[in-house]
């Protein structure tokens, strides 16, 4: 009988220790899932102004800087169109210098 007693325990404690490890998995795992803030980074781009260029073709672009603060955007186009000079040191002011053709 004693040693019966001494089973049921086992049995009892292992099944106790068993739901135990259930609950505590399941809480380590819903709490590991909650929403983390995404931060944004400080180089994704954003839109703040749009420069048509009718009828011309974009190969290639650079942007400099110039010793006065002055940013210029170059924009290359096709062989034969030249490429285009924008102003570019305030964005969402962006301004067409003018199309310098390459001959």
């Amino acid at each position: 009988m004693n040693k019966m007693r001494k089973r049921k325990l086992t049995e009892s404690t292992l099944s106790l220790v068993a739901l135990l490890t259930i609950v505590l998995l399941i809480s380590l795992v819903s709490a590991s899932a909650k929403e983390r803030k995404v931060k944004q980074s400080e180089n994704e781009a954003h839109l703040v102004a749009h420069i048509s260029f009718s009828g011309l073709s974009i190969v290639d672009m650079a942007m400099q800087r110039k010793v006065n603060d002055k940013y210029y955007f170059y924009v290359q186009h096709s062989k034969d169109e030249g490429v285009s000079i924008i102003d570019v040191t305030k964005p969402a002011q962006a301004k067409t210098l003018g199309l310098r053709v390459c001959a």
